[in-house]
Parts: structure tokens; sequence; C-alpha cells
């Protein structure tokens, strides 16, 4: 559990905890570098033990589109923004504006809520800390106009400025709600997973009553296509024994579609896995191959085998989809399941009870 420090006397509620959430706010630090070290660390201290997550790309070389798109980035991310002034008004942009004052329009623009930190005596500030060109300090203390217009306060020294900032955020928050950032294992509320159980439950319904639906739904096979007593040739590889020698032979079956819709049919009733339909045909080619040899049908099928070729797999699986007798199974299995199920349609259903089903004896 991350622990929450304090902010203040607030009437015993932290503001950084909405409902029951506990978030921290990401606060973006923008002023020149080099002059307000001392106080920059100050800043970061401050804004450490409020558990806030400080941000500032000031350290980042000036001069390159590619470092703006970064620094705008960050922003965007960022909750709140402050700005620090000091003596200097920064490097500049090729526009002629600061990056500090670039970064501070674009925090305005987006309406990011800014809080401003200005020397309170900025005749005091060491000749070291401050511009020479008379240009950039004309547009510093425009700069500081601007910033004026919003909220600020002034400060003295780096601790001055730290406890400044403690302050100050905590009225920015308390005034100026944020979405902050919030720990993976707490962004659920019990209101949102609440929710999502009546959604997947929903969902599951709807599933269901679809299901349902179409198993009720008969219809008619696509007759335009082969079927019914029509062939198919079907290539094979048949593995046989002749005494101690394992031989190998192709050769072909020839079966009616209603012979192939007999023999897979019932297993795709409910899903069945493609595997396990291949095996099925396999060996029902197999017993058809040694129904004339019955004294040596039992040796020669525990050690024989055939295999059907993927092209006539294939024929099989497309003419009984075209024929509109299958479709690919809907039930949710487990990832690493990478089978392809089928299953009947209706039609399909239909077609094989007609075909399978032994009728009464009595309506002859």
């Amino acid at each position: 559990m991350v622990r929450w420090s304090t902010i203040g006397p607030t009437s015993g509620t932290d503001l950084r905890k909405i409902g029951t959430v506990e978030r921290r706010y990401q606060v973006f630090i923008s002023s020149t570098f080099v002059d307000l070290i001392d106080e920059r660390r100050e800043v970061m201290q401050a804004l450490l033990e409020m558990d806030c997550l400080p941000a500032g790309m000031e350290l980042f070389p000036a001069g390159n589109s590619d470092q703006w798109t970064l620094i705008k980035g960050v922003i965007e991310q960022s909750d709140y923004y402050l700005v620090i002034l000091g003596g200097r008004y920064g490097s500049v942009t090729e526009e002629g504006v600061s990056y500090t004052e670039k970064e501070y329009d674009y925090a305005v623009e987006l309406g990011i809520p800014v809080m401003g930190f200005v020397p309170a005596e900025p005749d005091e500030i060491p000749v070291g800390k401050t511009d020479k060109d008379e240009a950039a300090a004309k547009k510093l203390a425009e700069f500081r106009k601007k910033v004026q217009q919003k909220m600020t306060r002034d400060w003295k020294n780096a601790e001055d400025l730290g406890s400044k900032v403690t302050r100050g955020l905590m009225h920015l928050i308390k005034n100026n709600a944020r979405p902050g950032w919030v720990r993976g294992d707490q962004a659920m509320t019990p209101e949102t997973r609440t929710e999502i159980a009546e959604l997947k439950a929903k969902l599951a319904e709807l599933e269901k009553e679809e299901i349902e639906s179409a198993a009720s739904t008969t219809g008619s096979i696509d007759a335009s296509f082969a079927h019914g007593t029509e062939t198919v040739k079907l290539e094979v590889t048949h593995t046989g024994w002749e005494t101690y020698r394992q031989l190998a032979e192709d050769g072909i079956f020839e079966y009616s579609w209603d012979k192939v819709i007999q023999v897979l049919g019932p297993f795709m009733i409910d899903e069945a896995p493609e595997p396990k339909l291949r095996s099925t045909l396999e060996s029902h080619m197999l017993r058809d191959l040694f129904e004339n040899e019955p004294e040596g049908w039992a040796l020669n099928w525990s050690r024989d085998a055939i295999e059907i070729s993927d092209a006539s797999w294939g024929s099989i699986i497309v003419q009984l989809r075209a024929l509109g007798m299958i479709t690919t199974g809907m039930k949710k299995r487990a990832v690493s399941d990478k089978a392809v199920y089928w299953k009947l349609t209706p039609a399909g259903d239909d077609y094989l009870v007609k075909l399978r089903a032994v009728p009464s004896a009595s309506t002859h």
C-alpha cells in the first residue's frame, strides 16, 4: 500500500483522494536552469514530499523541433503547471520567444491550471544571475507581467520558494480538480467493476439468445453445388506392411457427398476440432479398405494407416461450407487451443437427420 503524506490543514481531507481512489498529480516545473539550481532543488523536494510527480524539460538542449514535440507531450500529460521566474529570460526559440515562455503559453492554451512564482525583490538578484542584454531583460519584464495576470506568489530565496510552492499547489489542487495518476491495482473502482460484470452478463445472455435462435432456425442447403449421390475423388496415402517390410502407396477413394456427411456429420452436431474430423474420415477409409479381407482385418487394422491429402481434405471443407452444411465454431476456448472447430448449420443438421435417421416401420 502506498503511503500518502498530508499536505496541510484541509478539514482532514487529503486532496489526492477522490472517492476511494488515491492518486498522484504530475506537476510540470518550468524555469531557466543554471541560475535557479538551488531553487529548483527545493521545489522538487517540496513536490516529492507532497507525493506529486515532478516533470520538466529544461535540461534538454534547445533548438530542435523534436525536442519541442517531446516537451509538449509531457505538458499535455501533466495535471498542473508551475513557472518560476528569476533574473534571466532564458534561451529562445527560432521565433525569439524563450522556451520557458513558450511552455507557459502552451499550458495556458491547454487549460492546465497554472501558478507563477516571481522574485519578491528582482533588483536584489545578483548580477551574475541576471540578463546583461537589455532586449532579454525587457522580454523578461513583459513575461513577468503576463504571468502576474494569473495566480502568482512572490519568493525571496530557495527555502521560501519551497514553502510557497507547497501552499500554492495545495490551493491549486483544491480549486482545480484534475485526473491525476493512479496505481494499476487501484484504477478499477467498485462501481466500475460492477458495471463491467453487468455488461459481461448481458453479453453472455445475448450470445446465448443468438445461439438458440440459430439452432431453432432450419434452412435448405445450396443445391447448386455437388451433393447427395454425386461423388468426389479423395487422394490418400496408404502405409502398410508386407511381412516385415513397411510399404507406402498412393491411391484414390471415391465417396459420395452423402457418404462424407454421414461419416463426419454426427461429430459436428456439437463443435468438433478439425484434426479429430480428419482422423475420423481416415479411420473410416481404412475400414473400407479391408472390408473384403475379414480374416486379416484385425491384424492390418492395428498396423496400417491411411492419410488423406491436404488438397482433398481442403476440398471437403470448402464443399461442405459452400453447401451451407457447416460453419466455424463460436465457443470460447483456451488461448493454447489453436485448432479450427466446425459445427453443422441448422440446414446441415436437418440434412443429416433426414439422411441418417431410421424411419419407423409403422410408417410403411
